[in-house]
């Protein structure tokens, strides 16, 4: 199932010194820890915080199986990013998220995540598991 381009959540960062690399641009796996970020905010604000998601599912909340991303151009010190974060694909067991990362209005950083709706077994083994129709709902996805 593919979503429209309508992000599901916003999220801004100022580049702070510590993000950046010797070059004075950002180091490319802080991308990634926004994405997570971003992420957890949008899962947080449709009503799915992780420590719900564990609490009424008994998930361990959205693993992630797969990350890419595509860095079209650098971010300094004091820049202002907005991440935008739609999830663009809803299967049974897993979600597609993309992340558009702007800066000063211009798109630089295009990143996506393959998420599952994870459950570990007695024996401490983590699979996939069938995504709720309430976390469907919540995102405009019906199967």
């Amino acid at each position: 199932l593919i979503m429209n381009e309508q992000p599901h959540s916003v999220y801004e960062y100022e580049v702070q010194w510590g993000d950046c690399d010797p070059a004075d641009i950002v180091f490319y796996p802080n991308y990634y820890r926004w994405f997570d970020n971003a992420g957890h905010r949008m899962f947080s604000a449709r009503g799915f915080s992780l420590n719900e998601v564990r609490q009424k599912y008994q998930s361990v909340g959205f693993p992630l199986v797969n990350a890419e991303a595509q860095f079209r151009k650098p971010s300094r010190v004091g820049d202002k990013l907005l991440i935008e974060s739609t999830i663009i694909e809803m299967s049974r067991k897993t979600v597609v998220v993309q992340h558009r990362v702007h800066n000063h209005g211009e798109l630089i950083v295009i990143g996506k995540e393959i998420r599952i709706f994870g459950v570990v077994d007695d024996a401490g083994i983590l699979s996939a598991e069938v995504i709720p129709a309430e976390l469907r709902t919540a995102f405009d996805f019906d199967l």
